[in-house]
C-alpha cells in the first residue's frame, strides 16, 4: 500500500489538524502555571530554548515548503515557548 492510500485511510488530514492545534497549546498550561504561582523552580531554560529552536525550526520549513499548517503551529508554539521563557526570567529576577 502507498503512503498517499495509508494517509487517507488512517484521515491523515484530520489527525494533522488536531496536532496543529496541540502544539501551541502544549506549553499553556506551565505559562499558566507560572504566573498564578510566580514558582520557576523546576524549569530548564536549557530545554526550553532547545525546544524554541526546534519549533522556530519548523515554523521556518513550513514556510519554505509552504505548508501552512507546520508554519502557523510551530510559529505560535514558539511564541508560546518563548513567553514561558521570558515569564520564567522575569519572576526569577524578582525573587533575586
Amino acid at each position: 500500500m502507498k503512503r498517499d492510500k495509508i494517509a487517507r485511510k488512517i484521515h491523515w488530514a484530520k489527525i494533522i489538524w488536531a496536532v496543529s492545534i496541540v502544539n501551541p497549546l502544549m506549553t499553556l498550561p506551565q505559562l499558566v502555571q507560572i504566573w498564578l504561582t510566580h514558582q520557576t523552580e523546576g524549569l530548564s531554560l536549557i530545554f526550553l530554548l532547545i525546544l524554541l529552536f526546534v519549533q522556530g525550526g519548523f515554523s521556518l520549513h513550513g514556510f519554505f515548503t509552504k505548508d501552512r499548517f507546520i508554519m502557523v503551529s510551530n510559529g505560535l508554539a514558539a511564541t508560546m515557548t518563548l513567553l514561558t521563557i521570558l515569564s520564567t526570567l522575569y519572576f526569577r529576577n524578582i525573587a533575586v
